[in-house]
């Protein structure tokens, strides 16, 4: 009877018993298979095609084509990689990291401009104005040259950044009419219009290109009259990547003849890893400048060390921008000083930078209520959306406006010869004897920048002579500068011809003190000037018997002296441009643990390798208060 009712089971749960037994008898299910955990890369090879037929093969998922630096944006696994590296075309495998907003306002140690009085007076003054006056036009000189009918029409920025506010300073012309924003693209979250979550992208553009009028009457940006192209490439928190950034400035080469973009600005950093030529974003920086764009970028924020300058402003071809603060008195450049967090020179590179310094501190500009920013920091937020922020971020916001208007003025001029207006009509910070200079060319470069000088000078010399810059992207060759750490005198110094500049322009200790607590003159009296910009140019070049061979032909020697050799020793010195000692910065400082005193390091730059760490990254460089003196 018991098999008659055996027999009455369904065969199909006798089936899943037997199964259930022979899985308890064999250790049950197998496993499924885990996919191989995939990191962001960018690609480069002989050509953008072969490296997505390769980056396929080896099963990454390609996110971007970057045409122009012949790469792509690939998803690998950690063997994809190794197998990858073996396949003929492949050039460069440059991880593609994190490219972060730098929010400085943590570093207290660098910014405490709340306790000072002159910033306490300059906030309550600020705060009592229905638009608040912006200061930093007049300080360039910018009101002088609106004065002359110059405000930057007929062109446009891009700004490459966290984004644009919907705000009437930047949508609305100086005759309130709409449609300014002539072009948008978002790299982040694909938005068909432009936004700003951040603010800092808004900051910058209202620094360039801002249409309000200040209870001074005056507008409140450089170039008030030139269009804006958004470009987003950072996220929210001020995140973005190599790709994102390359991705931006492939679309801005692609449409600059469509919307006649010919300022980019580029407020943002990253860590030096490689030559200027090997860096992809440093590469896609030289396309646009090749493709006719003048690009104005950062020097960064990591001074006042020497060496401290970042990506891309190390790139020799374009115009890397320091900052310097007027001291609460715009009206008095005697007590002007070089903002000790304004990176120096020189690149690892050999070359001199930065090119010139601008206003880079209590910078006033609207940015979008409720965005990232005012939600951090709410006490640098100020009357009607105006926000302070300090930085050499803005300090290239400053540059970006005066090109606009040098070009707007100029329109036939090259990227070359505006660099070189910038530069030649700068003015350098010297002592009142007119004879010494009270900083370095890598901590000055060239000087301030004065719009007035730069819009109506009638030069048609152009920078980077003596360099090929197609035949440097191609890899044909490339350069490296004159700069080099002598460890015999101590100093920083420049290597024939340019070895005998006298008064302290040509030599550094590396120290900012040195420098830093003496007040001068720049290159002129400012008393004479009273907006009679011609005055300055004639005290200009009575100084500048040396210094203007460099300042007006700054290729001559950045690409004739050194062609990159990539042998260890040859270029720069070798180890001598950071003082030939691994732990020892110009002869007093410890760099333990920083990537210049690394051996690996300094043998893979001597070398001439891409990136390939995953420490590829850029920021946006800014600080939420003022730094100390």
């Amino acid at each position: 009877m018991k098999t008659q009712r055996l027999s009455q089971v369904p065969r199909i749960l006798i089936i899943v018993l037997m199964f259930a037994l022979l899985l308890t008898l064999t250790g049950g299910m197998p496993a499924a298979a885990t996919a191989p955990k995939q990191s962001s890369y960018i690609i480069q090879a002989t050509n953008t095609e072969l490296a997505e037929q390769l980056v396929s093969k080896h099963g990454g998922s390609i996110t971007s084509r970057l045409d122009i630096i012949h790469a792509v944006g690939a998803n690998l696994s950690d063997e994809s990689v190794k197998q990858l590296r073996l396949e003929k075309g492949i050039l460069a495998i440059t991880p593609n990291s994190a490219v972060n907003s730098s929010d400085n306002g943590k570093d207290k140690s660098k910014d405490n401009g709340n306790g000072n009085d002159k910033e306490k007076k300059f906030r309550a003054t600020k705060n009592a104005q229905n638009v608040p006056s912006t200061d930093y036009p007049n300080v360039v000189g910018a009101d002088i040259v609106w004065g002359e009918g110059t405000i930057g029409s007929g062109i446009a920025v891009a700004v490459l950044d966290t984004g644009l506010g919907d705000l009437p300073s930047l949508t609305q012309t100086v005759k309130n009419k709409s449609g300014r924003i002539v072009a948008w693209k978002d790299f982040i979250d694909n938005s068909k219009k432009p936004i700003d979550p951040n603010g800092h992208g808004s900051h910058v553009a209202g620094i360039i290109a801002n249409s309000e009028k200040g209870t001074d009457g005056e507008w409140n940006g450089i170039a008030p009259g030139v269009n804006l192209v958004g470009v987003r490439v950072l996220d929210e928190s001020g995140a973005g990547s190599y790709e994102s950034v390359i991705s931006g400035l492939q679309w801005v080469i692609e449409n600059k003849s469509r919307y006649n973009i010919r300022v980019v600005n580029l407020s943002l950093v990253s860590q030096v890893q490689s030559p200027y030529w090997a860096d992809p974003l440093n590469q896609a920086v030289t396309q646009a400048w090749a493709s006719g764009l003048t690009v104005i970028v950062a020097a960064g924020n990591s001074g006042p060390q020497a060496m401290s300058i970042s990506v891309p402003g190390n790139n020799p071809y374009v115009v890397t921008v320091g900052a310097f603060t007027d001291n609460f008195t715009p009206a008095d450049w005697s007590d002007d000083y070089i903002a000790p967090f304004s990176s120096a020179g020189p690149t690892l590179d050999g070359f001199s930078k930065p090119d010139v310094v601008a206003p880079g501190a209590h910078m006033l500009s609207p940015i979008p209520a409720n965005s990232f920013l005012t939600k951090e920091y709410p006490s640098n937020q100020l009357s009607d959306n105006y926000f302070s922020l300090a930085g050499t971020s803005q300090a290239t916001a400053v540059i970006s406006g005066i090109a606009a208007l040098v070009i707007s003025n100029n329109p036939h001029l090259t990227p070359d010869q505006v660099k070189n207006r910038l530069t030649s009509t700068a003015y350098p910070w010297i002592d009142n004897s007119g004879d010494v200079a009270l900083y370095s060319m890598w901590q000055q470069g060239a000087g301030r920048a004065s719009a007035p000088e730069a819009v109506f000078s009638d030069s048609t010399d152009a920078s980077n002579q003596g360099m090929d810059i197609r035949s440097d992207l191609t890899g044909k060759i490339h350069y490296e500068g004159f700069a080099y750490y002598d460890e015999t005198t101590g100093t920083y110094r420049l290597r024939a011809p340019f070895d005998e500049w006298a008064g302290g322009y040509g030599t550094w200790d590396g120290k900012y003190g040195v420098w830093s607590g003496k007040y001068g003159v720049w290159s002129g009296k400012y008393g004479v000037w009273s907006g009679k910009y011609g005055v300055w140019s004639g005290k200009y070049g009575v100084w500048s018997g040396k210094y203007g061979v460099w300042s007006g032909k700054y290729g001559v020697w950045s690409g004739k002296y050194g062609v990159w050799s990539g042998k260890y020793g040859v270029w720069s010195g070798g180890y001598s441009v950071w003082s030939g000692k691994y732990g020892v910065w110009s002869g007093s400082e410890d760099i333990s643990g920083s990537l210049i005193a690394d051996p690996t390091f300094i043998a893979n730059f001597a070398a001439g390798l891409s990136p390939d760490a995953s420490i590829s990254n850029a920021t946006t460089s800014f600080f939420t208060e003022d730094p100390n003196p």
